[in-house]
């Protein structure tokens, strides 16, 4: 019961991190193709950044390298979204999150 706890806790704090750090840059690689397969891109920094022409609602799969980001369906970090933390699984299939072939932008 108590490793339980601690990974709800763990769960929490990583969770609190994302939603109360928008200050700090990220690095996310977006990939065309589930299982990181396909070609990829990288953006990082901080705030919205547009996802290229080439790249826009062609994304399958995210390595986050650890850190917090938010994919939104529309440009300028508008419409639904879906945040992707250590944790929140479907880094590899964003199928299973339903955001597959959505993303247009990031944040954090």
């Amino acid at each position: 019961m108590a490793s339980s706890k601690l990974v709800v806790s763990a769960f929490l704090l990583v969770l609190a991190s994302c939603l109360f750090t928008s200050a700090v840059a990220y690095k996310v690689w977006l990939f065309r193709d589930s299982e990181f397969r396909g070609g990829h891109i990288e953006l990082s920094g901080s705030g919205c950044k547009g996802v290229p022409s080439d790249f826009n609602d062609r994304t399958s799969s995210v390595n986050t390298h650890g850190g917090c980001v938010i994919l939104y369906q529309n440009s300028g970090c508008t419409g639904q979204s879906v945040q992707v933390f250590p944790g929140s699984g479907a880094h590899n299939n964003l199928k299973k999150l339903g955001f597959n072939d959505r993303t247009s932008s990031v944040g954090n």
